[in-house]
């Protein structure tokens, strides 16, 4: 990977009924409205693990027990510029309160197949790969 090209780490949440946490962007210059997971772009001195809990709690208001976290996928293979995507899953006990940052406009917890429909519908192609992650039973 050249210093140009960069990571991005997000977390799939499914909660204690299995219905998976979907965010909406707040009006994304390339992505508009999309569906999204709380998550983003590696900081230089951080770990995709630790990108992972600090966007977690950044864009959603969520702290994750890191020991129940584990990572689903990574590649280069979605991403149009060699960036790396990295997921990561969590399966809670309690549905967790949901607080938003001004990265996202809405949330909804939805089941697995309504989960991959829309990732797969989505314009960015990181949540292609969560898409076909999940469906091919890489999630938790």
């Amino acid at each position: 990977m050249s210093e140009n090209e960069k990571t991005v780490a997000k977390v799939m949440i499914v909660d204690q009924d299995d219905q998976y946490l979907l965010m909406y962007r707040s009006d994304h210059p390339m992505f508009g409205t999309d569906p999204d997971l709380p998550g983003g772009t590696q900081e230089d001195d951080e770990t995709e693990f630790e990108t992972m809990l600090r966007e977690a709690q950044e864009e959603a208001g969520v702290t994750l027990d890191a020991a129940a976290a584990r990572e689903i996928f990574s590649s280069t293979d979605y991403s149009d510029h060699e960036s790396k995507y990295a997921l990561f899953g969590i399966r809670v006990g309690n549905r967790p309160d949901i607080i938003m940052s001004w990265e996202h406009s809405s949330y909804e917890w939805i089941p697995r197949h309504e989960f991959i429909d829309k990732c797969r519908a989505a314009n960015d192609s990181y949540m292609h790969m969560v898409g076909d992650a999940v469906n091919a039973d890489l999630s938790l």
